[in-house]
């Protein structure tokens, strides 16, 4: 495999940007990324009044948080990563984080499901941009060989955003008596999940601060590179199969996690007499206790394992985190007891967060610095469409195909074990595709 004319293969882009510099632009782009999750995460904490209020059934819900999310990441994600390929990273943050921000408040004042359906695609569709720009930014900042750590951090938002929103919406429901009263919506007192929604908006203040603090990386550019799209797909297109473990393989692998990770206050609130708030804590809990450390576990062993010699070693976590993880994930759906259910949660929680972070080093590690941003894009893009598509098939699923509410951790369960199947296949089918691409990438920058 033949590396594209004019290719860089320098393994830091930005030399000038220092260890501690590094690190420090890595925390703002994960308390950007924290917050990005609890905005996202927020709302399946918030369905039962939701729907009491809105009118919304549980298909209308799996729309607004699958199809919505999806199709609209789809459809900015790999335009803003062409812009953050062509310009300030940083700034596009900046904007974007503004932009979701406000929406988020926006669906606090929703007032049924074509509203809520709108704000959440302005929200989508500005929370499009973060992870394209931030892989790309932290590429440029980090040696290959070393990427899994850092990407690893950043990818422990979404555990800790979670977990973040956990408690953030419990505050805000706690705050929520003392001031709904003067703020009136349809003639009455606001209802408490739409003050958590615009105190939610506000808390976007606190990572714009951070980003403006930290400087733009240096890319490498030589002679002749544009990012153009055309030229990332005839890039991409030879190498297809070298990126499918990471592409389709994790998309495969997050479906059931994205899936549960939406539904399971509800489907234990259905299946345990569970409350949302009890959940809800719990979940938070096992986010930051499970989810976080899980994450970092993986970022961890991969970079060892990469320094030990071992060429698919992000891959290898991938596999380690589906035949672990997904598995847990279906167990925890089918037990009588709601505490051991949770504990199985808990573990399925710490095995799909170590996947994310080596997977998005591969993808950086196989790809030139111009197309980075769009190479991450991609992945995201498959994961809002392949992965979020989990979502409201677990909806139709119970309503259709079950036709019962309650039988809904029985199509949990169900995704579990069909798309850790697939997840397997796929990337023990092209898993050797990529170790020669990586293989061809290091010998090229060695030369």
């Amino acid at each position: 495999m033949s590396a594209a004319p004019g290719v860089a293969v320098s393994a830091q882009s930005d030399p000038s940007y220092g260890v501690r510099q590094g690190w420090t632009l890595v925390a703002a782009l994960t308390v950007c990324n924290i917050v990005a999750q609890v905005d996202r995460f927020a709302m399946t904490l918030l369905i039962p009044p939701m729907q009491r209020d809105l009118g919304l059934s549980d298909t209308q819900m799996g729309l607004i948080g699958g199809l919505v999310t999806g199709l609209f990441y789809a459809l900015a994600g790999l335009p803003l990563a062409r812009v953050a390929d062509q310009f300030s990273r940083k700034w596009l943050i900046i904007v974007s984080l503004i932009v979701w921000s406000l929406m988020t408040a926006g669906m606090g004042l929703a007032v049924g499901f074509w509203t809520l359906c709108i704000a959440r695609l302005f929200l989508t569709m500005g929370e499009a941009s973060l992870g394209p720009a931030a892989n790309s930014m932290i590429g440029n900042v980090f040696p290959k060989d070393q990427l899994s750590r850092p990407m690893s951090v950043f990818a422990s938002a979404g555990s800790l955003g979670n977990a973040a929103a956990s408690g953030l919406v419990a505050l805000f429901l706690f705050l929520a008596p003392f001031v709904a009263p003067p703020l009136m919506f349809g003639g009455e007192p606001m209802a408490p999940w739409r003050v958590v929604m615009i105190g939610l908006g506000l808390v976007g203040i606190v990572p714009m601060v951070m980003l403006l603090l930290v400087r733009e990386p240096a890319r490498t550019v030589l002679p002749g590179d544009r990012p153009d799209f055309r030229l990332f797909v005839a890039f991409l297109k030879p190498r297809l199969r070298a990126y499918l473990p990471c592409y389709l393989g994790y998309a495969f692998f997050v479906l059931p996690f994205v899936a549960l990770s939406f539904w399971l206050p509800t489907a234990l609130e259905r299946a345990h007499g569970m409350s949302t708030t009890v959940s809800g804590f719990w979940l938070g809990m096992g986010y930051l206790l499970a989810g976080a450390p899980g994450t970092l576990l993986g970022g961890w062993l991969a970079d060892r394992m990469q320094r030990r010699g071992v060429t698919d070693a992000r891959l290898r976590v991938l596999l380690l985190s589906t035949l672990l993880g997904l598995p847990a994930g279906a167990i925890s759906q089918v037990l009588p007891d709601p505490w051991q259910a949770m504990a199985f949660v808990w573990l399925a929680m710490g095995c799909a967060a170590m996947a994310l972070g080596p997977v998005t080093a591969a993808i950086q590690a196989l790809t030139p610095d111009r197309f980075r941003a769009q190479a991450a894009a991609l992945l995201y893009l498959l994961i809002y469409i392949v992965a979020f598509m989990g979502i409201p098939l677990a909806g139709a699923v119970t309503d259709g195909l079950l036709g019962d509410p309650r039988r809904l951790p029985d199509a949990l369960a169900l995704l579990s074990v069909v798309f850790g199947v697939l997840a397997t296949a796929v990337v023990l089918r092209w898993r050797s595709a990529h170790v020669q691409a990586l293989d061809t990438v290091a010998r090229e920058g060695a030369g």
